[in-house]
């Protein structure tokens, strides 16, 4: 009788609730050429791999992206990225100014609707 092979497939990400249980770490962030690049750990089950996701300074300077979101910006897309496939071998990500757009509308407060003043008082 001819051995058998079985061929597996790797093994799933771990799934909580129904929910794959991604986890991603912020690392820091150093200035490169051109732009700030966010190192991030994305763990997901017993597997780690890090990852840099990189904005251009333009998006700073012009106002499209603020330094205090910048971690959140990268935290997102990397979560966007992996949250379907799992962890992948590409280490680089770059946010794009559409995505910038997303977060900005996402995140931008809705006008709030100011009372009246009261009106003058008679003396």
């Amino acid at each position: 009788m001819a051995p058998t092979h079985s061929t597996t497939a790797p093994p799933k990400p771990p799934i909580l609730n129904g929910v794959r249980h991604l986890t991603i770490e912020y690392l820091g962030f150093k200035n490169g050429q051109n732009r700030r690049e966010y190192m991030l750990c994305a763990r997901l089950g017993t597997e780690a791999r890090e990852y840099t996701v990189w904005i251009a300074n333009a998006a700073f300077s012009s106002g499209h992206a603020s330094l205090q979101d910048g971690p959140d910006i990268c935290y997102q897309k990397l979560h966007r990225s992996l949250v379907d496939v799992g962890l992948i071998d590409a280490p680089f990500f770059e946010v794009t100014d559409s995505e910038l757009l997303e977060y900005r509308t996402a995140h931008t407060p809705a006008t709030r609707r100011s009372n009246p003043p009261p009106p003058p008082r008679r003396s």
